[in-house]
């Protein structure tokens, strides 16, 4: 028997709770079966959990952690994050990474939502692994420039386009490199209806994705060309971790005021805040302290991430409690 519990109130909260666990009837049901009210029935099932009369137990799939995930969420304020399981190879993490994202991405579109998005290897691999959802009507919105010197599949007008043809939606595409001379070539850029009705569509979104970009050498922005090495040696210098859309941040999340910025073919953190929903994803070992960055600086709703980025991360978040006091 329960601890706590004579014979008599054992059976009435097992007779309760087999009626709503195992006979799924509501408690309005139970109520008038028992004679009690409906708030004395949802008392009684919470005490049945509590004395150890109904022990629930779910049978998570093998990589699942609910608990890291809440705990993410909860340090930084995040409406959902999602943790794919550790692989042993880069290529597989990014497959688990881009899969856990696409899952994600199918269950939160609805009829005719407008989806700005991002560039990287990791929303390609979302990309790759997504499938028409049962929203209809649903349009894609290039966020950024592209560049010819990477991979079509980690463009934003590729993956905009992927997506779009998956769902039998809308893709609007960006015909304008990510990265261009000087500020006056941007501006001239934007004054055009093709591009900048674009980026207006864009900035107009329900719902954002976006990657997060590391500092090292081999980031997306070295390998496409937008950044020299040289730049991106500045950039680190200046205390940038990571970049969402060309914008770099700091380990505390502020925006890395640089040269390059003028040049940047790309919606700001500004925009980005502006939209209801923006989702991160984000793998890699070279990315705990720009995942950290990205968090801090407020942009961000729902991440997706690796198993040992997110326990990177949050081991990053103690340290710097731990320094701090």
């Amino acid at each position: 028997m329960p601890v706590g519990l004579n014979p008599d109130e054992h059976e009435l909260l097992a007779r309760i709770a087999y009626r709503s666990y195992v006979d799924a009837r509501t408690q309005e049901q139970i109520a008038e079966e028992f004679a009690l009210s409906r708030p004395k029935v949802g008392r009684l099932l919470e005490r049945a959990r509590a004395t150890g009369v109904v022990d629930i137990h779910i049978d998570t799939p093998r990589g699942l952690d609910l608990d890291l995930e809440d705990r993410l969420a909860e340090a930084f304020g995040l409406r959902h994050a999602i943790v794919a399981p550790a692989a042993e190879g880069a290529a597989e993490q990014r497959t688990l990474v881009g899969r856990s994202a696409a899952r994600y991405l199918e269950r939160r579109l609805t009829d005719g939502v407008r989806v700005a998005v991002g560039h990287g290897r990791d929303l390609a691999a979302l990309a790759g692994a997504f499938r028409g959802p049962a929203a209809t009507g649903c349009v894609f919105v290039s966020a950024m420039g592209g560049s010819p010197l990477v991979d079509a599949p980690t463009n934003p007008n590729e993956i905009a386009r992927a997506l779009a043809v998956a769902s039998d939606g809308t893709a609007h595409s960006l015909y304008a490199p990510a990265y261009v001379a000087d500020g006056q070539v941007r501006d001239r850029l934007r004054e055009q209806d093709a591009v900048g009705g674009v980026f207006d569509l864009a900035a107009g979104a329900a719902l954002a994705l976006v990657g997060i970009g590391g500092t090292d050498d081999e980031c997306t922005m070295v390998r496409s060309g937008c950044l020299s090495a040289a730049e991106i040696a500045r950039l680190r210098a200046r205390g940038a971790v990571g970049d969402v859309l060309g914008t770099y941040v700091d380990a505390s999340g502020r925006a890395i005021t640089a040269p390059h910025l003028e040049r940047v073919m790309a919606l700001s953190l500004e925009q980005l805040r502006r939209i209801p929903a923006v989702v991160a994803v984000a793998c890699g070992p070279e990315k705990p302290l720009a995942i950290l960055g990205v968090l801090r600086a407020g942009i961000v709703d729902a991440l997706v991430v690796d198993e040992p980025n997110a326990r990177a991360v949050l081991e990053l978040v103690v340290t710097d409690r731990a320094e701090g006091s």
